[in-house]
């Protein structure tokens, strides 16, 4: 995506791994949006143990198998040190401040493994939550496109399912990724993908009829980055879409936390547990107004914002109960962010999740300036900031054992 090419060493690219990242020195940052250094505590680091200790046992508890492929991303995050969660004070943009510095993030994403169990499992998950996108992206496509088959770029395609459903559609897909192991299995679907960055891949210009970014975005060291690699791909009237965790949901349930005694919290810990924002393992949380505002300086305008909550996991890794509770306490969420919209001030806190679609209404260079914000971390799924991502490398698939071929 444009950034500066890190080499990194090699004795440190090993104690960078994922879970290492506990043991690498922090540094505070500043708001990444307004560049403010004031901020509100709204997550201590005293919170974050008592909320990574009620995490691991309600995994131990609902998923039948305890190994590294569920738990990754459920129960183990790249980005599960302690630290504590912020609020900038004049933006209310939430972020993980202190964290690692960014070269020993970038190099935990670089080596990052996933099983191949753990990826077709996730991808048939994946696929069941991308058919409840495709109609609310067709919508909107069906106004814009003006040709019969609409070309989508994903940034970030993790197992490729929205990929697959897309083209199961008709629609032109394609996607980029520098994740050796995401790719290689996605080129195992007959996927179209490219393993490196959006630059490197050197698409043409206002060749795309829509650019999405599913579960991402949050993860980015500077949005501006994708933004400014990203938006040129768009033709005029062309279709963005971002989706991330609610920052204003996490900051508005650890108030009401806060102020419940102790033996009722765990009730609002198990909402926030199977939406993946207890202990709130992302760089980043974003409120629709904060979204809206990022992209408005490149040329966009929000079209919808649709409350949303986390994928489920696949159905034989949970207990009958846990698979049952989960879908109780998110039918609850939903019935909440049904009665309290919360969309007048575009925060929308009874939505734990959000995806915002954006028209692009102008020309890139047209668009107004923006501050040059340094960088941070990186992607839990798809560390799409990375340059340095061996594209010369041939290409690899994927086989059903899970091994490389």
């Amino acid at each position: 995506m444009g950034l500066p090419r890190q080499r990194i060493d090699q004795s440190r690219q090993f104690a960078a791994a994922r879970g290492d990242l506990k043991q690498q020195p922090q540094v505070c940052v500043r708001c990444r949006l307004c560049g403010s250094g004031r901020s509100r505590l709204v997550c201590s680091t005293e919170d974050i143990t008592e909320q990574r200790k009620f995490l691991k046992h309600f995994y131990c508890t609902r998923w039948k198998d305890h190994g590294c492929a569920t738990a990754t991303d459920r129960l183990n995050f790249t980005q599960d040190y302690t630290t504590e969660i912020v609020a900038c004070t004049d933006c209310g943009f939430l972020y993980r401040n202190p964290h690692p510095r960014t070269e020993a993030v970038s190099s935990a994403y670089e080596m990052e493994h996933y099983d191949g169990g753990y990826l077709w499992a996730e991808l048939e998950a994946q696929r069941a939550w991308a058919r409840t996108k495709v109609p609310f992206l067709a919508k909107y496509l069906r106004k814009m496109v003006k040709r019969g088959r609409p070309r989508i770029l994903e940034i970030g395609p993790f197992a490729g399912g929205f990929l697959i459903e897309g083209r199961e559609q008709g629609w032109d897909m394609f996607g980029v990724d520098p994740g050796r192991d995401v790719i290689a299995f996605c080129r195992g679907q007959r996927l179209a993908v490219f393993e490196g960055t959006v630059e490197e891949a050197k698409l043409s210009p206002a060749s795309f009829d829509a650019v999405v970014v599913w579960n991402t975005f949050d993860q980015l060291p500077d949005p501006h980055v994708l933004l400014k690699h990203a938006v040129p791909l768009l033709r005029d009237g062309g279709l963005l879409v971002l989706r991330a965790p609610n920052g204003a949901c996490f900051e508005y349930v650890m108030g009401l936390r806060a102020l419940l005694p102790r033996v009722v919290r765990p009730l609002l810990d198990l909402g926030l547990a199977c939406n993946n924002l207890l202990a709130f393992p992302y760089l980043h949380g974003y409120s629709a107004y904060q979204l809206e505002t990022l992209t408005a300086a490149y040329g966009f305008r929000l079209l919808d914002c649709v409350p949303d909550q986390l994928a489920s996991p696949p159905f034989d890794q949970l207990s009958w109960w846990g698979w049952w509770e989960e879908r109780g306490l998110k039918s609850l969420w939903r019935a909440i962010a049904a009665v309290w919209k919360d969309n007048g001030s575009r925060q929308y806190r009874s939505a734990p999740w959000l995806d915002c679609y954006f028209e692009r209404a102008c020309a890139v260079e047209n668009r107004v300036p923006t501050t040059k914000i340094g960088l941070g971390v990186v992607p839990v799924y798809s560390p799409v900031v990375f340059e340095d991502t061996g594209i010369n490398r041939p290409s690899i698939w994927w086989d059903r054992e899970g091994g490389l071929r």
